[in-house]
């Protein structure tokens, strides 16, 4: 939530931290149609969820302006990878997937499948932190894997990126 950040960087300033890494989300962008996502492009926020990012983003830039503490902002694209609790409120649909198909049913899909997604492997988030806490850069970064999928392909050929 947008106090813990506050605190966090309210913190990292009275304590000399030499950068703050924030873990933020595509979702700034909301259903902005353009690909690919660029840093540069006005959010459009559809959520309370995605206005809490967004404003943690500013409070970074602000810290960084005023305070003088350098921040990064990563904003991650539907992150997957090992252990995700399939049964999570927020889990992708990957680990839903996997599960629905390891117990031999049919992958759930809402709407017409055409959906798409930019899938994002854990090891590389886990990679871009490491950069980005130890690189002299400073703002707003996409941390995603590149590459569109629609919900149909995946659960078609899901094997493919797992």
């Amino acid at each position: 939530n947008i106090n813990g950040t506050l605190n966090v960087l309210v913190a990292a300033r009275d304590n000399g931290v030499k950068k703050v890494v924030y873990a933020s989300s595509s979702s700034a962008y909301g259903d902005t149609p353009t690909l690919p996502k660029r840093e540069d492009m006005n959010p459009c926020p559809l959520s309370p969820y995605a206005v809490n990012k967004l404003a943690a983003e500013y409070y970074c830039q602000v810290f960084n302006e005023v305070y003088n503490l350098p921040t990064v902002s990563l904003r991650y694209f539907n992150v997957y990878g090992p252990r995700q609790d399939p049964a999570s409120e927020y889990a992708a649909v990957i680990p839903k997937f996997i599960t629905r198909i390891s117990n031999n049913k049919s992958p759930i899909i809402y709407g017409d499948g055409e959906q798409t997604r930019d899938f994002t492997f854990v090891k590389d988030v886990i990679n871009a932190n490491i950069l980005a806490a130890e690189s002299r850069e400073k703002g707003v970064f996409n941390i995603a894997g590149g590459k569109k999928i629609t919900i149909d392909d995946l659960a078609k050929n899901g094997y493919v990126i797992i």
